[in-house]
């Protein structure tokens, strides 16, 4: 898979992901409505279930982004040159 194709495709779940987010605001309506129809209870257990999945999903994309960091800073690095004192510039 290209990196163009996997960031499209990053780019689609996210969005996924905060498109759910708002249905699941949505579907609080009926309750702040005091709508009380078993179908809204279902409604609420399946926003709640979306909303774990998408928690673990972006706690395991930040937890990626963080190690790729440390990675990042523990490759060669570029040491600064010492002043040498005395001689002439």
């Amino acid at each position: 898979m290209t990196p163009e194709s996997d960031s499209n495709g990053e780019k689609k779940g996210k969005l996924i992901e905060d498109l759910f987010i708002l249905l699941c605001i949505i579907s609080l309506w009926p309750v702040v409505l005091g709508w009380t129809e078993a179908i809204y209870q279902y409604l609420l257990y399946l926003a709640l279930a979306g909303l774990v999945f998408i928690f673990y999903r972006r706690t395991r994309r930040f937890h990626q982004a963080r190690d790729d960091l440390r990675d990042a800073n523990e490759g060669p690095q570029i040491e600064s040159v010492p002043d040498r004192e005395g001689e002439d510039r």
